[in-house]
């Protein structure tokens, strides 16, 4: 399936729309299982179906075609990342007021607001590390946000899986440092 994939892929670079929602029905399921991995996050602020439709709907808004299903995987890990990111603003937003009558928040709706600010911190920590370091920033985001795999992160982002091991560890400790300085 993997062979399969790349070449729908390279169809679809050059021109075959048909090719890449192949790729997309093909590997629908792992989009799927990543949402659902993602929402079961206490930080999620979306069901996995809206985040996997939403991902889907920048997916298709996105220039440029993956080369292969790593690819494909690390690009909608960072497209559902500016969803959930979105979408955590937004609550933050509504949580603030933005020109509502102020009413008091519910157990629910305060753990929530809770949950969306620890993923907007999550969100500028990133940033600033791939500010800093572009490749540990999207190490992160390919093991935080898609799950992949050390093996599956190497070959997205085309590092030995040693080297990507290594600078793995470098992303971790930095993200925790960024972290531990905002809390």
């Amino acid at each position: 399936m993997t062979h399969e994939i790349t070449s729908l892929l390279s169809a679809a670079r050059d021109g075959n729309d048909d090719a890449y929602t192949r790729v997309v029905s093909l590997l629908y399921q792992d989009l799927r299982a990543l949402a659902r991995a993602i929402a079961r996050d206490p930080a999620a602020t979306l069901n996995p179906t809206a985040l996997l439709h939403e991902t889907y709907i920048k997916l298709n808004s996105a220039s440029g075609v993956p080369v292969n299903r790593e690819h494909f995987l690390a690009v909608a890990a960072r497209a559902m990342r500016q969803v959930l990111c979105n979408h955590a603003r937004d609550r933050v937003a509504q949580k603030r007021g933005a020109g509502a009558l102020h009413v008091t928040l519910d157990h629910d709706d305060a753990t929530l607001a809770f949950e969306a600010d620890r993923l907007l911190d999550l969100d500028r920590a990133l940033d600033e590390l791939e500010r800093e370091d572009r490749l540990l920033g999207r190490i992160a985001e390919c093991r935080l946000f898609a799950g992949m795999s050390e093996s599956e992160t190497a070959i997205a982002l085309d590092l030995p899986l040693r080297t990507l091991q290594r600078h793995h560890a470098q992303a971790r400790a930095r993200l925790q440092e960024k972290l531990g300085a905002r809390g």
